[in-house]
């Protein structure tokens, strides 16, 4: 068959880039196609509102199914592309379908990365990434008493303190020190840590699993300093690596992901990315950076969709970063890295403050601690690029002396 546009991926890229080329061409046929079993949804509802009861599975979907008709979408749902022709400018799916496009889009976003141990491969041992992933879990619920968390990321920390909030024991084990190692100063990720202590859930710090062996019913682990292990699951959250490979076996300039200019556009002139996927020009930081997350894919792939349709706008979207651990939400715009030079103020000691990520005193950066109402400001100060002295920032924020 021949479409206008394709799109590979079922994820937030790739139902904002639906909206971002109907908004410049009503008309051109449109396929999209996603190894999922659902049309594109809320991904980060599946680590946090749903575990609270604050939602529920329909408000999931990122539009209606009538939606994908009124807009004349096909979607083609559990259907895994295999190659692309970029030459020929046509693609195929391991049903031996063949497509030809116009424009295609790669939104096909990241895969789990790996645990990497003795055993690693067993049943007991598993990955949250998807709907599918939430509902096995939340399947198992009554069964699990007892269930151990990889990782120090973003899921994990929240998916412990989601489980734990459930009644559930909780075991998390860190490679570093303390969670989000590489975007949280000391001064703030050791407290987080005391934090999750707080909670209930029982940490291992500094370690990681070197065996997996799974008996009936029980999952033992060893870690490489010796601690044993006994639960009921392991779920491991590593981080993501991007899917390129489609991109790569088709000829198209890869990096960190697959290379992109500032209006999505790869090395193949007929070929686009999205999302986490993508590598891309920040244009207010003045890197390439490939960035995972939700609001990101959807500015990104509205744009991208839009500049597919015939529009050129430059990306320039600053993207936030968000996670709630019980009742703290952080959310970060910028260059949030602990290896800049940082500092954290408090407006309500331990409550409610933000970090700043400094560059010869220029902010790159700004982790908000429970003040989501200075989103804005904050991307404000990153586009001013302009040097300040920390009794400026203490009064930006509000700080009292």
């Amino acid at each position: 068959m021949q479409t206008r546009y394709c799109i590979v991926g079922g994820g937030y890229a790739a139902a904002a880039a639906i909206e971002g080329i109907r908004a410049h061409d009503r008309d051109g046929s449109i396929v999209l196609l996603t190894r999922e079993n659902h049309r594109p949804y809320r991904r980060p509802l599946l680590s946090k509102d749903l575990w609270y009861g604050t939602a529920t599975i329909e408000r999931l979907p990122m539009h209606p199914d009538e939606w994908y008709d009124e807009h004349k979408v096909e979607v083609r749902l559990r259907h895994e592309v295999i190659e692309v022709d970029a030459d020929h400018r046509r693609l195929f799916d391991e049903r031996g379908d063949e497509i030809e496009y116009g424009d295609l889009l790669l939104a096909t976003g990241c895969r789990p990365r790996r645990l990497r141990a003795e055993g690693a491969e067993t049943p007991g041992v598993g990955y949250f990434r998807d709907l599918e992933d939430y509902l096995a879990l939340e399947g198992r619920m009554d069964r699990l008493q007892h269930i151990t968390l990889v990782g120090g990321g973003f899921t994990s920390i929240e998916m412990a303190a989601a489980l734990r909030s459930r009644g559930k024991e909780i075991t998390l084990v860190i490679a570093d020190e303390y969670p989000l190692h590489r975007m949280l100063p000391r001064d703030l990720g050791l407290p987080l840590l005391d934090f999750l202590r707080d909670l209930g859930i029982e940490t291992v710090s500094g370690d990681v699993l070197a065996k997996v062996e799974e008996t009936v019913g029980m999952v033992h682990a060893r870690t490489y300093l010796g601690n044993e292990l006994d639960t009921q699951l392991i779920l491991v959250d590593q981080g993501g690596e991007p899917l390129v490979d489609l991109a790569e076996a088709a000829g198209i300039a890869i990096d960190d992901g697959i290379v992109v200019n500032e209006f999505g556009r790869t090395s193949d002139p007929h070929v686009w990315a999205a999302g986490d996927v993508a590598e891309f020009p920040y244009q207010a930081l003045g890197q390439i950076m490939r960035i995972e997350g939700a609001d990101h894919a959807e500015a990104h792939g509205r744009v991208v969709g839009a500049n597919m349709a015939g529009a050129k706008l430059s990306y320039d979207h600053i993207p936030l970063k968000w996670f709630r651990v019980g009742e703290m939400q952080f959310e970060g715009v910028g260059e949030l890295w602990a290896r800049l030079d940082t500092e954290l103020l408090w407006i309500e000691p331990g409550r409610e403050g933000a970090v700043f990520y400094l560059r010869d005193e220029v902010i790159r950066g700004v982790l908000l601690i429970n003040v989501h109402e200075r989103i804005e400001w904050a991307r404000g100060l990153i586009r001013e690029a302009k040097p300040t002295t920390s009794a400026e920032r203490a009064n930006m924020l509000g700080v009292k002396a």
